[in-house]
């Protein structure tokens, strides 16, 4: 692609967003119509028949609205290189230009979803080092599949020229000099789609993928699904046994629908992984990451390592029982948005399975799976022990206040809502407390030479490691029972999205802050 020659997104891209619209407005008449419809009779729905012209000629200008604006946005709106820079430009009722630095790009990244598919398309989706935008893909490109390939091999030459990103020996071979030319490099075609053809470093197969989703699963959701179903039995059992429960079709529609959408809601929750990861494979060429996944939604990211801010491992409840890892990595630009919420690196397997995958795809950070988390000081057990008292004198108090409210009623109704005030008071405590339990005996953290080691949980656990030299800022706080224990707690923050830009240090004893602090400003030997 040259520079200065201007282009407009796939004309797909209108389909997409013109549907996307109707969708909504069909939701929006449904929820808010459907109870009315439910309790009116044929004859009130006489007038539909009588105006029904209208109807539709109305649905007709509201639509043709839509397309029309879709339309005139994407004929106004180009996009073009320049030597280092992307530029798209809105010439619409309010012009605007946004103007992107080649060496401020973190990722480069493609999806394709079920219509893309269809027509050939592809989404081209580009996030920068920016702490104000890392909530969002900076970027949305829609082109045909080569076009998208082609510009993103553009891209990547011109992140290479500006030196932000480093190629392997397979990507420069053929090209001569120094290959620091984006003139030699795209002659040479080393990012000719050729990345994503070689072979891949690790490779998940359907058994694999089965096993991660079994792992993924969450119990909440499958509870949640079962109530769905017996609610959904439940409703069509009332309805054939008492056709006078409901008096409309519609009535018994509604309930049903409703039912169906928790059961349909909790069952996608619980079989998700199973489709999102088909085909899930990574590698590691140069200082870059290479991941590919999805069934129904293809994903293919290009993300340089030297983006990648920390590494999560988890483990969900039956996978701590089962001994079983995943591994998430955080960087600017992805888990921004809710498809790429699970950044995956290693799927769920065994942790000596995990130490081989992170050697081949991330060595740097394959050490710190093996270094030993400390358990929080035995002073901590003081400070929990007094939020926990703290806690349990409020809701004591506040049941107690209850009691006494209820105090002038007829002992007939009294003594049903008493049970109620005194069994949920009950419930709170029994719930906090098994809370804090858990959380005390899984919460620890380790101060590496080079990395930062955190561990939280309740009933899975959630392991984040980071470099110190990644940590943006941190904070450390001491309440005044902290500081007779000798221990503190802490916060550290990170460049990326705002669901995992922080993560809490649990308690620690004193001087350790110290080690972070030097670790950040590159002190430690």
């Amino acid at each position: 692609m040259e520079t200065g020659k201007k282009f407009r997104n796939h004309i797909s891209v209108v389909a997409e967003e013109v549907w996307g619209s109707i969708l909504a407005l069909l939701i929006l008449v449904f929820v808010q119509g459907l109870p009315e419809l439910a309790e009116t009779s044929a004859d009130d729905l006489s007038f539909l028949a009588d105006k029904g012209l209208w109807i539709v000629l109305g649905l007709t200008v509201i639509l043709a609205v839509l397309i029309g604006n879709r339309l005139l946005v994407w004929a106004r709106t180009y996009i073009y290189l320049e030597d280092n820079a992307i530029v798209i430009e809105k010439n619409t009722v309010n012009k605007k230009k946004n103007t992107i630095g080649i060496k401020n790009i973190s990722n480069i990244n493609l999806e394709r979803n079920l219509f893309e598919m269809l027509v050939g398309t592809c989404k081209v989706k580009l996030d920068t080092n920016s702490l104000s935008t890392a909530d969002k893909t900076d970027v949305k490109i829609v082109l045909k599949k080569a076009d998208a390939e082609r510009f993103r091999r553009e891209v990547t030459a011109r992140m290479h020229a500006s030196g932000s990103v480093e190629l392997s020996a397979g990507e420069t071979d053929g090209i001569s000099g120094t290959g620091d030319s984006p003139e030699e490099y795209r002659a040479a075609g080393a990012v000719n789609g050729a990345s994503f053809q070689e072979a891949y470093d690790v490779r998940m197969d359907f058994g694999d993928i089965i096993r991660h989703g079994l792992f993924s699963i969450n119990i909440f959701s499958v509870l949640l699904l079962l109530a769905g179903i017996g609610a959904t039995v439940g409703a069509v059992v009332q309805v054939v046994q008492n056709p006078g429960f409901i008096k409309s079709l519609l009535g018994a529609a509604a309930g049903i629908l409703v039912a169906a959408s928790i059961v349909l809601s909790a069952l996608w929750d619980t079989v998700k992984d199973f489709v999102k990861y088909y085909d899930f494979r990574a590698k590691r060429r140069g200082n870059r990451l290479f991941i590919c996944y999805g069934l129904l939604k293809k994903m293919e990211y290009t993300i340089p390592t030297d983006k990648i801010q920390a590494l999560r491992i988890h483990q969900s409840l039956v996978a701590r029982i089962c001994g079983r890892y995943m591994a998430e990595i955080v960087n600017v630009g992805m888990g921004d948005e809710k498809e790429e919420k699970n950044s995956f690196l290693v799927l769920y397997c065994t942790k000596e399975k995990m130490r081989q995958q992170l050697e081949l795809l991330l060595p740097e950070m394959a050490p710190a799976l093996d270094q030993e988390v400390k358990k929080q000081p035995g002073t901590a057990r003081i400070v929990w022990a007094f939020h926990l008292a703290v806690y349990v004198l409020a809701v004591l108090l506040a049941a107690a206040a209850g009691m006494m409210m209820t105090a002038g009623m007829a002992s007939s109704d009294r003594l049903p809502v008493q049970t109620g005030i005194c069994g949920g008071a009950a419930l709170l405590i029994i719930s906090v407390l098994t809370g804090m339990i858990l959380g005390y005996r899984t919460a620890g953290m380790s101060a590496g030479e080079t990395v930062l080691k955190l561990r939280r949980g309740y009933f899975g656990t959630h392991y984040t490691m980071v470099k110190y030299s990644n940590i943006q800022y941190a904070d450390f706080s001491q309440s005044f029972l902290a500081r007779r224990c000798g221990i503190r707690k802490g916060q550290i923050h990170l460049l990326a999205a705002a669901g995992k830009a922080s993560y809490d240090i649990p308690y620690f004893a004193d001087g350790l802050e110290e080690i972070i602090k030097a670790g950040m400003l590159g002190e430690k030997e």
